[in-house]
């Protein structure tokens, strides 16, 4: 396969997975909103409520990976190759991560949050910001976050995807539990 066209079978990849992510995700969160319009948990105490909320995030955000990561995969199928599902989904799953770190560096209050603090800290704190957090504010600034974290999953379900086999360790060659256990009786 020549190089133009893995490169426009990575681009679809991640476009069709971000499509199906944001699907999924929307289908789950109509879903969930549903089921909560009823109002039967408003007579909950506020420990269970806020389980309930925390369950329904994450439903949300499950169903949001699964899809994105499925979609990357069914994507790739166009070229035959041995991949890895958890390393699919681990990527998915880090690429999000990914974005919500870069997203809270470089979106916060550096040089407010540096004033209550003196000396080296100050110092060490304003370097760090002038050096590494300042050029990535400058390059990603101008992008909505909603973006950053729409595209973030497919790009780390692509690189997830595009991880050779023989880097994907040796669980392959790890005999089962099962087999284990026959071979020791």
């Amino acid at each position: 396969m020549t190089k133009g066209k893995k490169i426009g079978l990575t681009f679809a990849q991640m476009l069709v997975g971000c499509c199906v992510g944001v699907l999924a995700g929307g289908i789950s969160l109509f879903c969930v909103n549903f089921l909560g319009s009823a109002n039967w948990w408003t007579h909950l105490n506020g420990f269970l409520a806020a389980l309930l909320l925390l369950t329904s995030f994450l439903i949300v955000y499950a169903a949001g990976i699964a899809g994105t990561a499925e979609g990357v995969r069914q994507m790739g199928r166009f070229i035959p190759r041995k991949t890895s599902r958890r390393k699919i989904y681990e990527g998915t799953f880090l690429g999000i991560c990914a974005a919500v770190a870069i997203l809270t560096v470089t979106r916060s209050d550096w040089l407010g949050t540096l004033e209550e603090w003196g000396g080296l800290v100050k110092l060490l704190g304003t370097l760090i910001y002038f050096v590494l957090v300042l050029p990535i504010k400058i390059a990603t600034g101008w992008i909505p976050a909603f973006f950053i974290l729409l595209i973030a999953g497919p790009i780390g379900a692509v690189i997830g995807y595009n991880i050779a086999p023989e880097e994907i360790g040796d669980s392959a060659k790890q005999p089962v539990k099962h087999e284990i256990r026959e071979s020791e009786a």
